[in-house]
């Protein structure tokens, strides 16, 4: 693995980091693809480096983007009564891990479409954020604020 050493960082302020994550390979996999390389990503939020196995040699492109999961959708109004209600609306699978994975899917592909659909009223409120922001920081220069 180029780069981290390690994968996982635990919580605190003397924190333990440790190796959980690997990649295995095989012989013949080398074999096929020895260029082969293990690049860490940024952990940004998370406490795993995720793993990004390289090959070196080229993959299809597709056009839809991965889902991502944005934590700052846990504070959004409705946020939750959404979600409830998309994951209790009817499935029709027979056992309970199609079931999840249906309700899974289902959430996921709501989800991809869901913020920007919500994102006009919160990018409204972040410009109106950002201007008292940038108001108190001019104030800020000439006087002194208090708490």
């Amino acid at each position: 693995m180029l780069g981290s050493q390690y994968t996982w960082v635990g919580p605190g302020d003397n924190p333990t980091f440790e190796k959980l994550d690997r990649i295995l390979v095989s012989t013949e996999w080398e074999n096929h693809f020895p260029l082969s390389t293990v690049e860490p990503r940024d952990r940004h939020i998370f406490d795993h480096t995720p793993l990004v196995l390289n090959t070196g040699s080229s993959t299809h492109q597709t056009y839809n983007r991965p889902f991502k999961f944005e934590r700052g959708w846990l504070i959004r109004d409705g946020f939750y009564e959404m979600v409830t209600n998309n994951w209790q609306s009817p499935c029709s699978r027979v056992t309970s891990l199609e079931r999840w994975q249906g309700k899974i899917r289902r959430l996921r592909q709501y989800l991809r479409g869901w913020p920007k659909h919500t994102a006009g009223s919160y990018r409204k409120e972040k410009k109106i954020l950002l201007a008292l922001l940038e108001n108190l920081d001019k104030k800020a220069e000439l006087t002194q604020l208090t708490d």
